[in-house]
C-alpha cells in the first residue's frame, strides 16, 4: 500500500511538471543507488560470512526499491516541482529529502518484518537513518549541481570572450580592404569593384561562421585566398605567397579567421618594401595542427617578441583566442623576418 502511494505520488508529480523526467537526475542515481544498494549487502554478507542467499537477495532488493529508489526520486521529483514554481529554498529542500528517506526507512522495516520472521523493528533509528542518509544524498546533489553550474557558466564566458574577439577583428581587417578600394575606385573602376566583390565574400564568410568553433581548413584557405587578392590589388606583384599545405591536411578543422589576421599583421608592418614573400606552411601534430607563417620583412621588435603583441589588436586578439582552446600555443621569432608559428590542439 505505501509503494502505491509513493508511485501515485511521484506520477502526479511528473503531470504536474512535465520536464522533470528529463532531467540527467533520474537516470544517474538510478545506477548510483543501485550499485550503493548491491555493495552495502554485499559488506554485510561478507562481515557476516553469511551465504548468498534468495532471503538476501530479497532483502537487499526490498531496500533498494522502498528505501533508495522510491524516496529519492520521490524526494527528487517534489523539489523539481517547487524549483519549477519558483521556489528555491535550501533548507526546505533538504528536509524535504530527510523527510521521504525516513518514510522510506519505515516502509521497509514494514516490509522487512512481514518477510522476515527473525527481522528486528529499527524503531525511532529510522528518523536518525533518514537524517544521514538524505542529508548525505541531498548535499551530495547540490554539489554537484554547484560543480556543473559553474563548469556551464565559465563555458559560456569563454564562448562570449571568443565572439567579442572575433568582432573586434572585423572591423580592422575591412578598414584595411575598403582602402584598398579607395585607391582603385577612379583610376581602376573594374579592379575596384571585384576587390569589392572578394570583400563582400570575405565579409559574409564572417557572418557565415560566427557561431560555428571549427570551420574545414580548405574552407579557411579559401577566404585566405579572397584576402590575399584584394592585397594583390594594391600591391601588384611584389607581394608573393608561396604555400606548403599538404592535402591530406586540408580536412582539417580550424577556428575561423585565425589565420587571415596575421597575414594581415606582416603586410601591414611590411607594406613599404620593393617586396614581400609570405610562405604559409603546414604541418601535421600528435594532437593537432601546426602553422608557420612566416615573411622576408623587418621582422618583429624585442618589445613584440618579449610581450607576444605590439601595439595593435590583431596579434593580441591572436594571442587570447588561441589561449582560450587550451593546449594550444603561438610563438613569435625572427628568421631573416617575422615568424609566427601556431600550434593548435583540435
Amino acid at each position: 500500500m505505501g509503494f502505491d502511494c509513493f508511485l501515485l505520488w511521484f506520477n502526479h508529480l511528473q503531470k504536474e511538471a512535465p520536464i522533470m523526467p528529463k532531467h540527467p537526475f533520474y537516470k544517474y542515481s538510478f545506477f548510483i543507488l543501485l550499485i550503493v544498494d548491491i555493495a552495502y549487502a554485499l559488506g554485510l554478507i561478507i562481515a557476516n560470512s553469511a551465504p548468498l542467499t534468495g532471503g538476501s537477495a530479497l532483502a537487499a532488493t526490498v531496500w533498494f526499491i522502498t528505501f533508495y529508489w522510491v524516496p529519492v526520486w520521490s524526494a527528487a521529483a517534489v523539489i523539481f516541482y517547487l524549483r519549477n514554481k519558483h521556489i528555491n529554498k535550501t533548507a526546505l529542500e533538504w528536509l524535504i529529502a530527510v523527510v521521504f528517506m525516513a518514510l522510506g526507512n519505515v516502509l521497509t522495516d514494514v516490509l522487512l518484518t512481514l518477510l522476515f520472521d527473525g527481522h528486528k523493528s529499527m524503531g525511532i533509528f529510522v528518523v536518525f537513518n533518514g537524517l544521514l542518509w538524505g542529508s548525505c544524498i541531498y548535499l551530495t546533489s547540490i554539489f554537484i549541481e554547484s560543480k556543473k553550474r559553474v563548469t556551464a557558466e565559465k563555458h559560456a564566458l569563454k564562448q562570449a570572450q571568443l565572439a567579442t574577439l572575433r568582432y573586434q577583428l572585423n572591423p580592422h581587417f575591412m578598414f584595411n580592404s575598403l582602402n584598398t578600394i579607395s585607391a582603385y575606385i577612379h583610376t581602376k573602376p573594374d579592379l575596384a569593384d571585384e576587390v569589392l566583390h572578394e570583400l563582400a565574400d570575405i565579409l559574409r564568410y564572417s557572418l557565415d561562421t560566427a557561431e560555428q568553433q571549427q570551420i574545414p581548413l580548405q574552407q579557411e584557405l579559401t577566404i585566405i585566398e579572397k584576402y590575399l587578392n584584394i592585397e594583390k590589388a594594391r600591391f601588384g606583384d611584389k607581394l608573393k605567397v608561396n604555400y606548403h599545405i599538404p592535402n591530406t591536411l586540408k580536412n582539417k578543422t580550424l577556428p575561423p579567421l585565425l589565420i587571415q589576421p596575421i597575414i594581415e599583421n606582416a603586410i601591414k608592418h611590411n607594406a613599404k618594401q620593393t617586396s614581400l614573400t609570405l610562405n604559409i606552411t603546414l604541418s601535421e601534430l600528435s594532437n593537432g595542427v601546426k602553422i608557420v607563417i612566416s615573411d622576408n620583412g623587418k621582422g618583429f621588435t624585442d618589445d613584440v617578441l618579449k610581450c607576444g603583441y605590439g601595439k595593435g589588436i590583431g596579434m593580441k586578439n591572436i594571442m587570447l583566442r588561441v589561449n582560450q582552446l587550451g593546449q594550444s600555443k603561438v610563438l613569435l621569432s625572427n628568421d631573416n623576418g617575422a615568424v609566427v608559428t601556431l600550434e593548435l590542439a583540435l
